[in-house]
């Protein structure tokens, strides 16, 4: 499609069309999806479907933002023709139902090293759909904390797009606070250009959750590198349904995973993970792990790591491990004065710490 190069206006309306002949086309979730295959997941998309395509649904929530003197924080008017472009996995028609909803979030311009951590904050008790776009200038060096807080019975649904240029280092802590009644859904966009990028996710309250994080890697050095991590306490009747993707598009490059799970009551976890290496990114390194530590009998996990390897000279695995808790562990801590329930809080609490120690570099 060809158009003036500084005909913005005009290049904003044609992506905005294809948009929604993408919103058009695409189907709404169901039980044959394999992305939605399992704990039920296509139920909780079919509502939310029906949500964002009522017109009377409103987009209600507010925003804050604790950035530094100097950040640019900019309404994300113009860079949303960013999402326009991104991918989802197996929820195009959810994409494209937030795409109708043109206008709210957050963009971070980082083109020097802010002095602070920064915070950015979406909170609401209706249903809110911002988006979230970071850009990471070449050698920036920040830490991000995004809190999505959904009280009541309200829905937060945000598309996030995250970019990190050549020797940038950055950090980016996605907190997802929610109640009984409340589900959230995250679909989100990692690039990586010689960049180190390091994202944690942690879900707490949330009826339902979904999230769905593509990371690629596209242009490398041998210190290119995607880390992603995950730390969640599931109890009662919750659901968190976590896809992810690491695309290595070149060689001499890196990406990590490890999402941990502890899950009480009747909650269900499921993770499916994709590494996939290009043809000829040789010499890549990469790694996901999934572990879920079951403290009932009636928590369901599903876990679905894949490969997908189109080069040589690879080193790329995964692993996936689901157990009660150890018992030892707790006879340690209980025969030293703990109390069972308060021991099994702290080998919970260490179990997940492993995740968010990594995700800070401490190991």
């Amino acid at each position: 499609m060809n158009f003036p190069e500084d005909n913005n206006e005009l290049k904003l309306a044609l992506e905005k069309a294809e948009a929604a002949a993408r919103l058009r086309e695409a189907p709404t979730p169901n039980r044959l999806c394999e992305d939605w295959r399992f704990g039920s997941p296509h139920r909780w998309a079919a509502d939310l479907v029906a949500l964002l395509e009522d017109a009377q649904t409103p987009n209600a929530g507010s925003i804050r933002v604790e950035a530094p003197e100097g950040v640019a924080c900019e309404p994300d008017d113009e860079l949303r023709s960013d999402e326009l472009l991104m991918s989802s996995i197996g929820s195009d028609k959810l994409l494209g139902l937030h795409l109708k909803r043109f206008g709210k979030g957050v963009c971070l311009f980082l083109e020097t090293s802010p002095e602070k951590p920064i915070t950015i904050t979406y909170e609401t008790d209706s249903v809110f759909t911002p988006t979230t776009c970071i850009l990471a200038a070449p050698g920036v060096r920040a830490q991000i904390t995004e809190r999505h807080i959904t009280r009541g019975g309200g829905t937060i649904f945000c598309v996030r797009d995250i970019k990190a240029m050549e020797g940038a280092d950055i950090s980016v802590h996605l907190v997802e606070e929610g109640s009984s009644g409340s589900r959230a859904m995250n679909i989100t966009n990692i690039s990586s250009v010689r960049a180190r990028v390091r994202h944690l996710t942690e879900h707490t309250g949330h009826a339902w959750a979904r999230e769905e994080t593509t990371a690629e890697i596209l242009a490398s050095e041998d210190d290119a590198d995607i880390q992603l991590f995950s730390a969640n306490r599931l109890a009662d009747g919750q659901v968190l349904d976590q896809h992810t993707h690491q695309l290595h598009a070149v060689g001499r490059s890196a990406s990590n995973l490890l999402y941990k799970n502890v899950l009480d009551g009747r909650a269900t976890a499921v993770f499916a993970g994709n590494i996939r290496v290009e043809e000829g990114a040789h010499n890549t390194d990469a790694y996901q792990a999934n572990r879920n530590m079951l403290l009932s009998e009636d928590a369901v996990v599903h876990s679905l790591p894949g490969l997908e390897i189109l080069a040589d000279r690879v080193r790329c695995s995964h692993g996936s491990a689901s157990s009660p808790m150890d018992e030892e562990q707790l006879f340690y801590l209980m025969a030293r004065g703990v109390p069972r329930h308060e021991a099994q809080l702290l080998v919970a609490d260490g179990f997940l710490e492993d995740a968010r120690a990594a995700f800070r570099g401490e190991r």
